[in-house]
């Protein structure tokens, strides 16, 4: 019977302390899904309105980056038909500062972008 209370004892002990740390309390952080769609916000956000003549055509882009220690943008690849297109969105995102929390530095994220013609 005493082993029984010091075994019941020790699981309750172990409870105690592994529960509250396994909890996520903190709502500060967003999950991995928010997070992506905060980047690409912040993404569109750096890229603004272009000033070219795309002529009833949409430009897409497949945009592969990825945060460095410095919280900047590095564009690891861009996956389109145009130019043009590549060009703009290296010279616009590549090593701009963001402040986006949940996303892990050093892993890639890909981003569809498109761009139509802006008025």
């Amino acid at each position: 019977m005493k082993n029984l209370k010091t075994i019941i004892a020790v699981m309750a002990f172990g409870l105690l302390t592994v529960l509250p740390t396994a909890a996520n309390t903190n709502p500060t952080n967003p999950t991995s899904k928010e997070a992506k769609i905060i980047l690409r916000s912040e993404i569109v956000t750096l890229l603004g309105n272009h000033a070219y003549d795309l002529k009833d055509t949409t430009l897409e882009a497949q945009v592969s980056v990825m945060l460095n220690n410095q919280n900047e943008l590095v564009v690891v690849a861009i996956d389109s038909e145009s130019k043009t297109i590549s060009n703009y969105v290296k010279s616009k995102l590549n090593y701009k500062k963001v402040d986006v929390k949940g996303i892990q530095k050093g892993t890639v994220y890909r981003v569809s972008l498109k761009m139509i013609q802006s008025s």
